[in-house]
């Protein structure tokens, strides 16, 4: 068992894959990051550019989207990193998050016919264990 950042003890953390590939994307985001130069700026800033470029995306013209899109394709291209990209959001768009407590996810587990474990942090691999068996 490996100790938390505090020294208590944790479990060993199984994700799944959908976390695993979640993982993935934000960190290709990471990277687009570090491959348009801002990846010295400070978190604060950096996120304040990105509300507000979230907030003007919706304004701009197709045209203009297109121009830019063409823009950071081009740079993709040079690092040969387009394909890898355009994958990694083609399999976030398929991803939904979802919170559930225990009990919700011991219900869920029920109604497909399986038993809950004790350890609450088993539940979420018996649930997708549930829901996909040929994983």
């Amino acid at each position: 068992m490996s100790r938390s950042l505090h020294g208590e003890l944790m479990a060993p953390y199984q994700h799944t894959k959908e976390q695993g590939l979640r993982v993935h994307h934000l960190a290709n985001l990471g990277g687009l990051l570090a491959i348009a130069g801002l990846d010295q700026q400070p978190p604060d800033l950096l996120l304040g550019t990105f509300l507000e470029i979230a907030k003007r995306l919706p304004e701009l013209s197709a045209a203009r989207r297109a121009e830019i899109a063409s823009t950071g394709h081009a740079k993709l291209d040079e690092r040969a990193s387009a394909k890898r990209a355009w994958k990694s959001w083609q399999r976030a768009k398929d991803l939904h998050a979802v919170t559930l407590t225990s009990s919700q996810i011991a219900r869920v587990i029920a109604a497909l016919g399986g038993t809950a474990p004790r350890d609450t942090a088993q539940l979420p691999g018996a649930m997708a264990a549930l829901l996909d068996p040929s994983a």
